[in-house]
């Protein structure tokens, strides 16, 4: 008999377990009523977790390969026309279309990258011109160089901008992403 093995996303995991699964102390209080106290914050913490709901979270795409797309535009409601072209074009080079992915807009927004992952379950996101802190992740990140967070990949990238044009500085930056873009999608 073949045992069949069912994976759980890491942000349904999350909220199975954030009140029941406590690394390194033991709760002896079972009273939901009264909270325990929790260390307020531990290296095993990657995610911090906020508790306020966003509601649904807006995108652009159909996100049918589960590929989340982070971007910072105060301008725009999704992405300005030349980025966005430029986004369509790489997506095109990796084999992608912009219904394989869900692209958020971050301008003016406090989401953390646990309520995104929540609302949207992603494989793989590709952050472009955010910092970490600024989705409340508490990971040691690097342009261009894949980073897992249980199950989900992340890429952080520099913004659309700086890869616009042909002057060296943009061919450099196309070319470190598209390179790590490769390794990722195996092209």
């Amino acid at each position: 008999m073949k045992e069949v093995k069912n994976k759980l996303p890491n942000s349904v995991l999350v909220h199975l377990y954030k009140e029941s699964l406590v690394l390194g102390t033991a709760l002896v209080n079972v009273d939901k009523k009264v909270q325990p106290k929790i260390p307020a914050s531990t290296e095993i913490d990657s995610i911090s977790e906020d508790a306020t709901p966003i509601g649904p979270v807006k995108f652009l795409g159909e996100h049918q390969k589960k590929i989340l797309v982070l971007v910072q535009d105060i301008n725009a409601v999704h992405l300005n026309e030349r980025d966005f072209d430029l986004l369509t074009s790489i997506l095109n080079a990796c084999k992608l279309t912009i219904a394989d992915i869900a692209l958020i807009n971050l301008a003016n927004k406090n989401f953390s990258l646990h309520q995104i992952l929540t609302e949207v379950p992603s494989d793989f996101v590709l952050v472009f011109d955010i910092n970490p802190t600024q989705l409340k992740i508490k990971l040691p990140t690097k342009l261009y160089t894949p980073i897992l967070l249980g199950e989900t990949q992340l890429l952080f990238s520099n913004n659309l901008a700086q890869m616009q044009g042909i002057d060296q500085a943009s061919k450099i930056e196309k070319t470190k992403l598209w390179t790590a873009l490769k390794l990722i999608f195996k092209l």
